[in-house]
This record gives C-alpha cells, sequence and structure tokens, in this order.
C-alpha cells in the first residue's frame, strides 16, 4: 500500500470563534484513508501550522508505505531540520502525519487503534469539562465573570452528566477574547479569582471534582500563595500555575502548595517532557496528541511517566479528529487519569465528521469508540467548502 495523495483542510467556524481546525486526509491506493488534526485550532498558529504540514506531506510522505509508522515518525523528525529541536509548528504537522498513519493501519486490519496498542484497559474514560465559563448559549449569553455567574454556569455542566470541571478563575473578559493576569496581580483579581472557585464549590458540593486552570500566568509567589488559599476547597489538580518552560520553577510551586500540578500542552515529545518526569515537578502529564509528537510519541511518554508512577490526562482543544485519536490512546495506556472534554464540542464542530460525536457523557464517563482505526469518517459535504490544498 502507498499513499496516493492528500487534502489539507483550513477550517473557520463562527460558532466556535477564535478556533481554526486544520485536518490533514491521505489517501491510499487501496481505497483507505486516515484522518490527522495538527491541534493549533486556539491562539494564533493554525496557518504556520497549514503551511508546515503542506511542506512535509509534499516532501517526506506521499508515495510511502503507510504502515511503516515508526520509520516515518524518525524521518520526520531526523530529515526535517526542524523535527531535532522543533516547536508545536513542527510537532503539530508530525501529529497530524502520524495520526493519519494510525488511522490507516487499523481500518486496514480491521480494527481499532487501541488494538494496535495492546488492547483495551477499559471501555469508557472519566472525562471532565472545560470551556462551560465561557461558552455562548442561550441561558449564558456572555462569559461568566461573576461568582454568580461561575456558580449557575457549574450547574449547567452537571446537568450535561459531567461529575467533574475545570476552568481558569483568572481570566478576565473584555471585548473580543480574553486576558490573564500579570505575574503579580493586584489584590482586588487575586481575591476574585478565589471568590470565583469558592462559589463554583458551594454550587457542586464536596462530591464532584474541580480542576484549577492559570494557563502559566503567574509568577512562582502569587502561584503559591493562591495554590495554598485553594487547598482548603480540595481541587484536583493545579494547572499550569507558572511558565512551563522552567522545571525548576514548577517543582519549586509544586513543594509549596498541596495539591497535584498538572502541565503539559506546551511540551513537546518525550525530550521535552524528560526533564519535567525526572525531576517530578509535575504529577499529571498533559500532552496534546496533535502537538506533542501523535499517537506514537505520546505513547513513549506515558509509558515514561508510569516509571514515575505519574498520572497522564491528555490536553485537548481542537476539533473531532484529535479528540478521536485521543480517545483511542485514552483506551489503551496504564496510567491513564481523565480526559479534557470542552462543552461546547457539539453542533457544528462535530458535523465535521459523519458520526453523532457529541460528548455522549453517561455517569462523567464517555465510551471508547470500537470502529476501525480512530472511528470517524469525514462529513465530505461538511469539509468540501475548507480544502486549501490537493497535493500528489
Amino acid at each position: 500500500m502507498r499513499i496516493t495523495s492528500a487534502d489539507l483542510y483550513d477550517i473557520t467556524l463562527d460558532t466556535a470563534a477564535y478556533w481554526n481546525i486544520v485536518l490533514l486526509r491521505l489517501n491510499t491506493d487501496a481505497g483507505i484513508y486516515g484522518l490527522g488534526e495538527t491541534a493549533l485550532a486556539y491562539g494564533i498558529g493554525s496557518a504556520a501550522g497549514l503551511g508546515m504540514l503542506e511542506q512535509m506531506v509534499a516532501r517526506h510522505v506521499v508515495g510511502e508505505d503507510p504502515m511503516r509508522i515508526e520509520r516515518m515518525w524518525q524521518r520526520l523528525c531526523r530529515q526535517t531540520f526542524w523535527g531535532q529541536g522543533g516547536g508545536p509548528v513542527v510537532y503539530g504537522a508530525m501529529s497530524a502525519i502520524d495520526e493519519c498513519l494510525w488511522d490507516i493501519k487499523g481500518k486496514a486490519l480491521d480494527c481499532p487503534v487501541y488494538e494496535l496498542l495492546g488492547g483495551k484497559m477499559r471501555d469508557s474514560v472519566r472525562v471532565y469539562a472545560n470551556g462551560w465559563y465561557a461558552w455562548k448559549s442561550p441561558e449564558q449569553p456572555r462569559p461568566c465573570n461573576t461568582p454568580q455567574e461561575y456558580h449557575d454556569a457549574a450547574l449547567r455542566c452537571l446537568e450535561l452528566g459531567f461529575d467533574a470541571l475545570k476552568f481558569d478563575p483568572f481570566e478576565k473578559h473584555s471585548g473580543p477574547g480574553w486576558h490573564y493576569p500579570g505575574q503579580n496581580p493586584p489584590r482586588t483579581l487575586m481575591d476574585l479569582a478565589y471568590a470565583r472557585v469558592e462559589a463554583v464549590r458551594e454550587a457542586v458540593g464536596p462530591g464532584v471534582e474541580i480542576g484549577i486552570e492559570i494557563h502559566g500566568a503567574l509568577g512562582p509567589a502569587a502561584a503559591i500563595e493562591m495554590g495554598c488559599r485553594y487547598a482548603p476547597l480540595s481541587p484536583m489538580f493545579y494547572e499550569e500555575p507558572v511558565d512551563t518552560m522552567n522545571a525548576a520553577v514548577l517543582k519549586r510551586v509544586s513543594e509549596n502548595v498541596p495539591i497535584p500540578i498538572a502541565a503539559g500542552e506546551r511540551l513537546y515529545t518525550r525530550y521535552g517532557f524528560r526533564e519535567f518526569i525526572e525531576a517530578q515537578a509535575i504529577d499529571v502529564l498533559q500532552p496534546d496528541l496533535g502537538l506533542a509528537g501523535g499517537i506514537t510519541e505520546v505513547a513513549k511518554i506515558a509509558s515514561y511517566a508510569d516509571t514515575y508512577d505519574l498520572h497522564v490526562q491528555p490536553h485537548l482543544c481542537a476539533g473531532p479528529i484529535a479528540a478521536a485519536a485521543t480517545l483511542q490512546l485514552d483506551a489503551a495506556i496504564p496510567n491513564f487519569f481523565q480526559q479534557e472534554w470542552f462543552v461546547h464540542h457539539i453542533g457544528p464542530l462535530y458535523d465535521l465528521v459523519e458520526q453523532a460525536y457529541d460528548p455522549a457523557i453517561v455517569g462523567g464517563h464517555r465510551p471508547i469508540p470500537d470502529e476501525p482505526g480512530l472511528g470517524v469518517t469525514l462529513n465530505e459535504e461538511r469539509v468540501a467548502p475548507f480544502l486549501r490544498a490537493h497535493i500528489e
């Protein structure tokens, strides 16, 4: 079997403002295609990811055997120059290609990808809600601001079937987008950030898990102070309390805050995670399959983390292909903790695939798809207007 061509899709949806989904389809001479996604959907960088993906596919992928997954990963890492020491643009493109190859191989062998990874450890995965506090809906026409608004929105998460949720209590919404605090925020903002978490805990009670996300915005002094204030509210983790480019600083916070530390969405490949794992600066690793090197590489990250008894809860903030790939790995790794899931990943965003790929949350869990490959197929009519490149 050979890869004969590729299609790249650049998808922007009005209903998912500030999100730009970059999808890849690799076509083969066996009539099987594989899907992948570069998870630069938020922030900025999707255009760079699209360009990198186009170059990689044209120069290194078309004409190759899709069954040789590890061989392709090593080629992209070591023969593109920037694969050795790259960042999210390079590794995001590699991730999308890697996901496509696993999808093709699973379909060719008529089995889900999790079977190729050693089989299921679990039939469903626990999920926690994210995005609920900035989700615009008829019931919540604007992002949450006051503690009472956070309180009410958290209750709506429970109605959707979640029993765990995560949010950034420091986010400030004014005009388009959101804004983060400085490393030493004013006392008024620190008090508001505490009151928001307190209001959510009061709303959901002690039986629902709460994760606190800071997006790496605080300096170590403020991060330690706020972590100690939050501790009596029993958070399940404290995510990126400081910039995660410095393992020593993150370790300092972890040693002074009695909450498990989570991080990893801005770390790439096993080489980027190694220092943090060996320093045990992170308790819960959050690699993103669409940025950290794909299924091939995140499986290795999880395996190395397991030697230190560390948990893995993959980061997920993109489209339905990224979600499908992530669920396949979740099913197979022994040290899986729980899975991030955005409450607005419904409607137009998941219409990009044929399957009714809504959250399907039952008792705080999401079942693992059992169809071959990643378990999803493109909605051809829906994605057609977003085709940006065809490569042969």
